[in-house]
């Protein structure tokens, strides 16, 4: 290309790659809808990507520091669980809300490499405290980070891991059932342990190229004092309905009645009632349009490892936020292609993908505290709500952070 066709304007290079870009698109809905095994397996077209790492999603869990140092701060175990419940529903706006509204669609993040990381700190005040977060891409096949969240000071340490399983929906959108849990320990309250399962996706309006997410069914939050939060979502109709809905109820794990209910729309306002008391006034709950999320510090990226997502990437990124969608397939085709020779070489060496890990290990459930911590817990959400209430890998794999 000559210097003077490589200044074409923004408007006309999009303009020219419009039909191969809808072209692309038509073949991918058409994969889409023949597929019959687990879509993260499939190539997205580099302009349905987005320019970051899955594993860079990890970091919504600290997107409101004082939420998160809240939980520990509750007087009462249902103070805390109120508390812990807040802190999610805050949460969700960044996971799954925040790209849908400042760009206007939702895009797919790359798919981790096995062994990939992400590192982040938030830097709070003498009262808060800092937060930092570890992430590793645990398993590629099938795919699950881990992460490991922290505040010394306030005395709140939050881990788990996180797949998904995708398969297509009619009319032309994605179901993404996540896989996995979050375990909130509380140390300063004699371990008090919050075992939290994780939302149902659906993905629309990919037929459109403007693809958009919206969460379904329930998760819950179960307590190791004897209490359980269960957040049911509703999506929007054809015709009726708020997008992002949810109510969350509050109550002992052996029944009664609720001690505090919160509803609203989780990527805008909510509210909740203590019914404890008389009146049964409704409180702000959380306000995700006020209380904005607080970016992460991370390295300059000059100061980061080979396998940390943001250099990692860099290349892909670079190509996918300049619109150079071909370069962008090209560099993502180098690391996944280097990739499979690494996953040769393991399985010739008779190495397991744990092996490859540097900063999460894989632990028995059975000789882990926190393992048998959540055995109990996922005894205990079965016996008041169903199997259906929790969805891990068949076998039932844990990673913890290296000591």
């Amino acid at each position: 290309m000559s210097k003077d066709a490589s200044h074409i304007d923004s408007d006309s290079s999009s303009n020219l790659s419009q039909a191969p870009q809808k072209d692309s698109l038509k073949s991918f809905i058409s994969t889409l809808a023949t597929f019959s095994g687990d879509l993260s397996s499939l190539t997205c077209p580099s302009f349905l990507l987005s320019s970051v790492s899955l594993l860079e999603y990890s970091q919504y869990w600290g997107d409101h520091p004082k939420l998160f140092a809240s939980i520990s701060a509750g007087k009462t175990p249902e103070e805390r669980l109120l508390n812990c419940t807040r802190w999610f529903i805050s949460t969700l706006y960044g996971s799954y809300s925040s790209r849908a509204t400042t760009a206007g669609m939702e895009k797919k993040p790359y798919n981790p490499i096995l062994g990939e990381q992400y590192f982040a700190q938030w830097t709070g005040h003498e009262a808060t405290g800092d937060i930092v977060l570890t992430a590793e891409q645990v398993s590629h096949h099938p795919p699950i980070l881990g992460f490991h969240l922290e505040n010394k000071k306030a005395g709140v340490v939050l881990e788990g891991h996180c797949g998904q399983k995708s398969r297509f929906a009619m009319p032309a959108g994605i179901d993404v059932h996540q896989t996995g849990h979050a375990i909130v320990t509380l140390p300063g309250h004699n371990n008090e342990t919050y075992l939290i399962t994780l939302p149902s996706l659906n993905i629309r309006g990919i037929v459109t190229g403007r693809p958009s997410v919206e969460l379904s069914g329930a998760t819950y939050i179960v307590s190791s004092a004897g209490m359980m939060a269960s957040i049911e979502y509703s999506t929007r109709g054809y015709f009726s309905g708020e997008r992002n809905s949810f109510k969350a109820t509050l109550k002992p794990l052996d029944g009664g009645d609720p001690f505090y209910t919160a509803q609203g729309v989780w990527s805008g306002v909510s509210t909740y009632v203590d019914h404890t008391e008389d009146d049964d006034e409704s409180k702000l709950f959380f306000d995700s349009l006020e209380d904005k999320a607080v970016a992460p510090e991370v390295k300059h990226q000059n100061e980061m490892g080979p396998l940390e997502s943001h250099k990692l990437w860099s290349k892909v990124s670079n190509a996918i936020n300049t619109k150079d969608y071909g370069t962008a397939s090209r560099e993502k085709s180098k690391i996944e292609d280097a990739q499979r020779v690494l996953a040769k070489n393991r399985k010739e060496r008779g190495e397991t993908q744990a092996d490859a890990l540097k900063i999460f290990i894989l632990v028995d459930e059975d000789a882990d505290a926190t393992g048998k911590t959540f055995q109990i817990l996922r005894e205990d959400l079965i016996d008041a709500v169903g199997t259906k209430a929790l969805r891990e890998d068949e076998k039932r794999p844990h990673w913890r952070l290296r000591k």
